[in-house]
Parts: structure tokens; C-alpha cells; sequence
């Protein structure tokens, strides 16, 4: 386990400072989750392809929505992350801040935002799952090049949810040449490419229709939508998720297409 000592954690804390799909429908394939785990790790930990390969058994279990976040936190040790972006790096670090705990490793694992554990830790994160809920019913529909999300009614006692897209590939391998895991082939499943808010659920039904031609094209693309409760230390508790395979067919890749526009800084 590659652990963040105080000085770097606080160095890096101030990186976000206060802040904490083609043609015909198709419907988010999997069965209703109860979880939503988040695996936070790094190429250049070599604690880490353990937690990866547990992670890949979670995505085939039904009512888990598994997916994995990339971060940056051990470039420097002479293998920069291919697949690590800053937004994944600050969200490990907003969730520490959130738990009061400002605990930041890898492998990291965290349940529905709100508890932490070993990414490689099974024993605690099937305890962990035996206390889960997602209360939210969300449902997501491809047609014709756009996303809707649907997002229905809950007894949940919170005012409001920040409504999050994520975009996500299926399976990525990478060999690394370098650092502490030089001469692996490490491979990686659901792995956040990008993520943004495109809206506030506020207790009552809610509708969304997202166009897709900002995506860029790939064959093994999906996308997860979350909902998080937002509290005044950062991100709090996942109370709805849903997720679709495959936003593009085949004869649409390759075709022109584009990245999300985020604002400036978070990636």
C-alpha cells in the first residue's frame, strides 16, 4: 500500500482548495446496483495490480457498479500513469477531506462516497457491501446520438444531488516500462476517462438529454451516471447509479468526434 505523508497531502489538498448514443434505443443493461465502488490506483504502485485484478471480478457481480479512477499521485517515482487524470487525483483527495480523515493511498477503495478501505481488502469490502443502498432509481436510454437520464422519486433525506456522467472504458491494458511494476502488462476495467455534472436532482423526477457528439468515439466507450449528495467538506454519499455499455455501435467509430469541455484546470 503507497500512502500520502501530511506534507504531501497538504500540497496537494490545495490543488482544489475549497471546492471539494448512435441509432435505436438501447437501455442500461445491468441489473439495478446497490453499490457503486470506486478503486483508486496508480501504474507506478506496485500494490496495486492485486486491487485491480479483485476490482475486475467485482464488475460481473450483479448489483455492483465497479469502476476505476486512475490518479497521479506517485508520477514522480519514475513511471508517470498513462491512464491518470487530475480530475481522478482530486476526487481521491476531496473525498479525504469529506471523511475528515485526509487519508489518501492506493490501491484506495471507496463505497457509495462514503467508506474507505484497501482496495485489496475483500473481506472488508464484501462487509462493506452488505450495508449498501441506492435509493435513487435512475435509468438511462440510448436513441439517436443522445443520452437520457432519468432520474425518479426517493424517500432519501437529502435536498439535493449533484447528477455526475462519467465515461468510461470497458477494459484498457497497458505494459509499463518503468518505475516499480517495469515489465507488466496491467489491465484495467471501467476505467473513468472523463467525468462532469449535468444536473440537480432537488427530491422530485428529473429528465435529461445529453448529445453525444462531444465523445470521442470508441468501440469499448460506455458511460455511468451517479448521483452525490453534496456536503460543505466535498463529496458525500452515491444514492443512485446506473450505467450503459457501448454508446457507440462499430460502424461509428473512427468518425469525427471530440472530448468533453471542462473548465479549465480540473483536467
Amino acid at each position: 500500500m503507497h500512502r500520502l505523508s501530511h506534507a504531501a497531502r497538504a500540497g496537494l489538498g490545495l490543488l482544489f482548495g475549497i471546492a471539494a448514443l448512435a441509432s435505436g434505443p438501447a437501455a442500461a443493461d445491468q441489473a439495478k446496483p446497490k453499490a457503486v465502488l470506486e478503486l483508486f490506483t496508480s501504474q507506478g504502485c506496485s500494490s496495486c495490480p492485486a486491487a485491480d485484478k479483485l476490482l475486475a471480478r467485482y464488475v460481473e457481480r450483479e448489483g455492483v457498479l465497479a469502476i476505476t479512477l486512475p490518479v497521479k499521485l506517485w508520477d514522480y517515482l519514475g513511471w508517470a500513469d498513462t491512464l491518470a487524470t487530475e480530475i481522478n487525483t482530486k476526487r481521491q483527495m476531496a473525498y479525504s477531506v469529506a471523511r475528515g480523515d485526509r487519508d489518501v493511498y492506493t490501491p484506495q477503495l471507496v463505497v457509495n462516497g462514503t467508506e474507505a478501505m484497501l482496495g485489496s481488502d475483500e473481506a472488508a469490502i464484501d462487509s462493506a457491501l452488505k450495508r449498501t443502498a441506492l435509493p435513487l432509481p435512475i435509468d438511462l436510454e440510448l436513441r439517436s446520438g443522445v443520452l437520457s437520464i432519468r432520474v425518479g422519486e426517493s424517500d432519501v433525506d437529502v435536498a439535493n444531488a449533484t447528477i455526475w456522467l462519467l465515461v468510461v472504458d470497458e477494459k484498457v491494458s497497458v505494459p509499463v516500462d518503468a518505475g516499480e511494476n517495469r515489465g507488466r502488462k496491467l489491465s484495467y476495467y471501467n476505467v473513468v476517462r472523463d467525468m462532469r455534472p449535468v444536473g440537480i436532482w432537488k427530491g422530485m423526477p428529473l429528465s435529461l438529454e445529453l448529445p453525444l457528439s462531444d465523445i470521442e468515439k470508441q468501440a469499448t466507450t460506455g458511460s455511468v451516471v451517479i448521483a452525490q449528495v453534496d456536503t460543505f467538506r466535498g463529496p458525500g454519499r452515491i444514492i443512485g447509479a446506473a450505467k450503459i455499455d457501448e454508446l457507440f455501435p462499430a460502424r461509428t467509430v473512427g468518425s469525427v468526434g471530440g472530448t468533453f469541455s471542462f473548465t479549465q484546470g480540473l483536467r
